[in-house]
């Protein structure tokens, strides 16, 4: 599901000399083309694009946020966080970002950088009360490798699929249910995060086998892997002696008061909470990852628009709110030629990462140099059918289109 960063960018971002505003709202029919769609020409004709695209889709609910010359300049949320409550999805509306959450991570490891309890060459067994060996090659591994997907540790979907689980309480009726178990999903107790990394890396652990490993020396070889990354939230919390999400909360979250935003149910106000979906007529129970760390931070419209604003803002050396400029340096410097520390990069300022899981599909994405950006949150599942995968690129490729539209202005 992952898209190209370069291509989202020819897309979307776009700077042009002598920008005017949009400050004149349109009270009339709104312009169409010859196709039928709606014309952007302020924000409203946005809006109202937006909705048209959405009412003709199979998304159940979704937010929008746009950042225009590093300003706040368009929010907006369309369809339904509950369609059988008949609930529209707003600014506060709360869904998990999927793995958008590993942006957290990167912020989270270099404010632990700036407080000098490792660096990104430091090796990963150094902090570690017990090391993790790779049965295929015994080269070292660093944190930089984990930050840049090149551990060599990789993700075994059955076994990475067995670590969500069903909250306690929910009901086990319906189509969405089964669709869960079946993957392996079950409701259950779940294992602490230290639970999940011996379980993960260390022979004789529930989840391990000599398949979580490549046989490559680490750093050369590029594997997009949750578990690698959630390993370096856990060296977070051994090296700083804080629960991650503790630390997450305390470093990051308080700072950018970002109220509404948290890995776990229980920490959210219930009534702002989304429904995942399937499909419209498909609602997911509510289900979490042990390995919370690199997918299950839960946010809004609201918070997450303060987060873009702030990592722009660091980005162009005009943001000390989270930690020096320098170490904002660090959380966005090419490490390799795809990647800083865990965002999308290439050599044009672009900036980004994706998100999917269950019931839920998520992009964020900025360009340094335009100081433009966006995200989207959505609950569809574009992640669980090629059909869906498909149908949620046509459909935010048009979303893209009218924000590309709106940039312009």
């Amino acid at each position: 599901m992952k898209k190209s960063i370069k291509y989202l960018f020819a897309l979307t971002i776009l700077v042009l000399a002598g920008c005017s505003n949009d400050d004149d709202k349109t009270t009339k029919e709104p312009v169409k083309d010859n196709e039928g769609k709606i014309v952007v020409l302020d924000s409203e004709t946005l809006s109202l694009r937006l909705n048209q695209i959405i009412e003709a889709s199979n998304f159940p609910g979704i937010t929008v946020g746009i950042v225009k010359n590093g300003e706040q300049s368009y929010q907006d949320s369309f369809g339904y966080m509950d369609i059988a409550g008949n609930k529209p999805y707003t600014n506060q509306t709360v869904q998990s970002i999927g793995s958008i959450s590993k942006t957290f991570i990167a912020a989270a490891l270099v404010k632990t950088i700036e407080l000098d309890h490792f660096t990104l060459e430091t090796p990963i067994n150094d902090i570690l009360d017990q090391p993790i060996v790779n049965p295929n090659n015994n080269d070292v591994i660093r944190i930089k490798h984990l930050v840049t997907h090149t551990s060599g540790i990789i993700d075994q979907e059955e076994v990475y699929l067995s670590s969500y689980y069903i909250l306690e309480g929910e009901n086990l009726n319906g189509d969405g249910v089964q669709m869960l178990q079946a993957a392996g999903v079950e409701q259950r107790q779940p294992k602490t995060l230290q639970e999940f990394i011996q379980a993960y890396f260390y022979e004789g652990g529930d989840y391990y086998s000599t398949e979580n490993f490549m046989n490559n020396t680490p750093g050369t070889v590029q594997e997009y892997s949750n578990t690698a990354s959630t390993l370096a939230a856990y060296l977070i919390e051994k090296a700083t002696a804080t629960p991650y999400e503790d630390f997450v909360k305390q470093h990051i979250l308080t700072p950018l008061q970002m109220n509404s935003t948290a890995y776990h149910y229980n920490e959210l106000q219930a009534d702002k909470i989304a429904t995942l979906y399937f499909n419209k007529n498909t609602p997911l129970p509510k289900y979490n990852l042990e390995t919370f760390p690199d997918g299950a931070l839960k946010t809004s419209n609201e918070d997450m628009m303060k987060y873009l604003l702030n990592m722009m803002a660091g980005y162009r050396g005009n943001s000390t709110t989270l930690f020096s400029q320098d170490s904002y340096n660090l959380v966005f410097n090419q490490i390799t030629p795809t990647y800083s520390v865990f965002w999308d990069r290439d050599n044009n300022h672009n900036v980004g990462h994706t998100g999917g899981d269950p019931g839920l599909s998520t992009e964020i994405y900025f360009n340094g140099n335009d100081n433009s950006g966006f995200f989207i949150i959505s609950n569809y599942d574009a992640s669980s059918h090629d059909s869906h995968e498909s149908h949620y690129i046509e459909i935010t490729n048009q979303i893209e289109a009218a924000i590309t539209d709106y940039l312009k202005l």
